[in-house]
């Protein structure tokens, strides 16, 4: 079993007290090459992010990933744009079932009496404890509200890009599906997934599993 799949059983066992985490898929297309100390860029805000608070503190967030990778936010001669945006959809009501448990049976019994003698006669009384099993009974249907957010990220070489045709050499898309209606509460893991590898195999589809904090 992998690790991130354990993470899950485990958290499956623990829901009840409060066990969370994101799970995000995440697909990349580049063709970007980590082959110098610092690597400047800037970032591209696009419409209607510019001044958003909201752009900001994601935006701070990539900086710091981009950092560990020798990316450098320069304003002045950037040798990149950095763009991304990032939405969630209204939900989907889904359907599951929950385990209901309960008594199975019993395992063993145990009897515990005495016999008195009165002459030819005679009388006996005692008592009967079972072992019972316990176990799934049924099921119970439960409805939930899935809300699905998406993250696209993208870097632009600026020096081989045209006006009418933008150089991309980075590409990234991720999805990730919960009960949290709120983006700002998923985004730093999203990112936190995007970013545990960087800038990983081009093409390639991964899924993350990050504990919410």
């Amino acid at each position: 079993m992998k690790v991130n799949n354990i993470f899950v059983a485990v958290c499956l066992v623990l829901s009840l007290s409060g066990c969370k985490y994101v799970q995000s898929n995440i697909v990349v297309f580049h063709d970007l090459h980590l082959d110098k100390q610092q690597m400047k860029y800037s970032f591209l805000p696009l419409a209607g992010q510019k001044g958003n608070l909201e752009y900001k503190s994601y935006k701070k967030i990539v900086a710091d990933k981009l950092a560990a990778y020798g990316f450098v936010e320069d304003q002045e001669n950037p040798e990149y744009f950095i763009a991304f945006a990032y939405g969630i959809d209204n939900g989907k009501e889904e359907i599951s079932s929950v385990p209901i448990f309960g008594q199975t049976g019993v395992s063993s019994s145990t009897t515990y009496g005495s016999i008195n003698t009165y002459g030819s006669y005679g009388s006996y009384s005692g008592t009967t404890t079972y072992q019972p099993t316990y176990g799934v009974v049924g099921s119970a249907p439960v409805s939930s509200t899935v809300y699905t957010r998406k993250l696209e990220l993208s870097i632009i070489d600026i020096q081989n890009s045209k006006p009418d045709e933008p150089s991309v050499v980075y590409q990234a898309d991720v999805v990730s599906s919960g009960s949290s209606s709120q983006i700002a509460a998923v985004m730093p893991y999203m990112l936190e997934a995007l970013f545990k590898k960087f800038p990983d195999e081009s093409g390639k589809t991964r899924r993350e599993t990050i504990p919410m904090k």
